[in-house]
């Protein structure tokens, strides 16, 4: 919660610096334990960072990389701009994913052609939205932390996704667990690329968050909800109602990354299908300092070096798994730098009660 603090609090000023130092720092130290495997860090970060961008086809993979991870950013955006903490993510990428493959494999989606898309991404969003509305539940309900229910609930969603590939929604033609295909899949935007018409449902979301964020009501109230109770609470601004809604419009968002990784890539659904989607659309909406801007361009960069890991791993022999490093470390020093930033605040600024003895 401190941490979401400094956030409101820091100017754009500190909060590019505090980034761009994060990511310094942490490809500093990725480069030592690089060293230590007596592989040249430069070769390394450049099969990470600018390979995947030499290319039409890689950009093409970025893109779909991307999609899932700007739109769940985008989710725990709204979030923590009431101080909440939605790490569920994954599961709720788990439920739209399922309610997306409902969708698109009954009769009603083969009846009515590619415009059942539609009403997926809507059962998505629904699916989405009441997974975290739970979470949402139990915190304004009983004041439960969000952040343990969230976890715990992703869990739950994982297995639920399981049952499902392996029962009620399994394909019986074939011997590997996981659902038919879906009736249509979203369009392919250029040819020899997989990047589809998911980046535009993606950046559809990005400027929704930026209105509903800026220009709405909802989204004054969340802010100033985040900003402080007690002044939300004497604007007449009930925290319970708002908190419940963040949730819900949080789920709800990445459900439909579900559904769009669904309609857009995988095309049916398959365990594991959530990846790492959730903790990096976390990792996104703290390093884009949930700006709209710096959400999207931290996005880009996750889903570059997601895409970049395996190609780095081949060429170097760096497991990609330290692109799991690399993450934490960014993580850890933007902590780092906002606690360095909140103590500096406070000795600008020291309390009343100090200054009177």
């Amino acid at each position: 919660m401190k941490l979401l603090d400094s956030i409101h609090e820091a100017g754009a000023g500190a909060k590019c610096l505090i980034t761009l130092a994060a990511v310094a720092a942490a490809l500093l130290i990725g480069g030592v334990f690089i060293s230590i495997l007596h592989v040249n860090p430069l070769e390394a970060y450049y099969y990470l960072l600018i390979r995947p961008f030499r290319s039409f086809r890689s950009i093409g993979e970025i893109s779909v990389k991307l999609v899932p991870i700007l739109i769940v950013g985008l989710g725990v955006s709204f979030t923590f701009q009431a101080k909440l903490s939605n790490l569920g993510g994954e599961g709720q990428i788990c439920l739209g994913a399922i309610g997306m493959t409902i969708v698109g494999i009954s009769p009603f989606a083969k009846a009515i052609g590619p415009v059942w898309i539609l009403f997926g991404l809507l059962a998505a969003a629904v699916f989405g939205a009441l997974w975290a509305g739970i979470a949402g539940f139990f915190k304004t309900q009983f004041k439960a932390s969000e952040i343990i229910t969230t976890l715990l609930l992703n869990y739950i969603a994982v297995q639920f996704l399981s049952y499902c590939v392996y029962y009620p929604l399994r394909d019986s033609k074939g011997n590997i667990p996981q659902s038919a295909k879906v009736a249509s899949t979203l369009p392919k935007l250029f040819e020899g690329s997989r990047m589809n018409a998911g980046i535009l449902i993606a950046l559809a979301g990005l400027l929704i968050y930026w209105i509903v964020i800026k220009k709405t009501s909802f989204g004054y109230r969340l802010r100033v909800l985040g900003g402080s109770i007690r002044a939300a609470a004497f604007g007449g601004i009930s925290e319970k109602k708002y908190y419940l809604s963040a949730m819900l419009v949080s789920g709800a968002f990445a459900g439909i990354a579900g559904a769009v990784e669904i309609a857009g890539t995988q095309t049916r659904l398959l365990e594991g299908l959530a990846g790492s989607y959730g903790f990096d659309g976390v990792v996104a909406a703290l390093l884009g300092m949930l700006h709209p801007a710096g959400v999207l361009v931290s996005s880009i960069l996750l889903a570059a070096l997601s895409s970049g890991a395996e190609t780095m791993q081949v060429k170097t022999g760096v497991s990609s798994l330290f692109l799991n490093v690399l993450q934490a470390l960014i993580v850890l020093f933007i902590l780092l730098g906002f606690s360095f930033f909140g103590t500096a605040g406070k000795k600008k600024h020291p309390d009343k009660r100090e200054v009177k003895k």
